[in-house]
């Protein structure tokens, strides 16, 4: 059951990317009305794909607010009135050159971080992906394309090296629906 205890907000835009949102609640049985502060950030979506010859597209990329290189799967955020299963395909392309398939399998969405976050992340998995020949896609500056086999993504993130948490969700997810194993034998 919701209940609306808001009694007003502020916003402030900080950039294209982040708004700071200012929320005054009132709670039930409390005269004090009290002021939380959230981001509103825009939805995106990630990737977790299969080249046809079975190996996991991810993406190298510096990433300022933590200071250095991190591996993650393609993503990218949604542009405003875009269907999350249209992000998703146009990003992973934009980021690897790889087609998707006929399947765009939706894995779900999840909250990044349901007390500060505005925002949904957007889980997809794409099998069969192939290389895009008939395109002129180009490399993002900065952005490093690699492929890696099961196994190397378990050890990856076993080891803390594929450490975006949502990222890891969204193989959780794939897991959970049966679409994804780390055992080569399986989907």
């Amino acid at each position: 059951m919701e209940n609306n205890f808001d009694v007003g907000q502020i916003e402030q835009v900080l950039s294209p990317w982040v708004t700071l949102v200012t929320r005054r609640v009132q709670f039930p049985n409390e005269k004090q009305v009290q002021e939380f502060h959230s981001l509103k950030l825009a939805d995106y979506a990630a990737v977790l794909a299969f080249t046809t010859d079975g190996k996991i597209p991810l993406v190298r990329q510096y990433r300022p607010a933590q200071r250095r290189h991190t591996l993650e799967l393609p993503s990218g955020l949604l542009d405003p009135t875009e269907p999350p299963a249209e992000a998703a395909v146009r990003e992973f392309w934009e980021e690897t050159g790889l087609r998707a398939g006929p399947k765009v399998e939706p894995l779900g969405s999840l909250l990044p971080d349901s007390g500060r976050l505005e925002n949904r992340i957007w889980g997809f998995f794409l099998p069969g992906v192939t290389p895009d020949d008939r395109s002129t896609w180009q490399p993002e500056p900065g952005l490093e394309n690699l492929q890696v086999t099961r196994s190397e993504l378990r050890t990856l993130i076993l080891e803390g090296q594929f450490d975006h948490a949502l990222h890891v969700a969204v193989i959780g997810l794939a897991l959970a629906r049966g679409c994804f194993s780390f055992d080569s034998g399986q989907s």
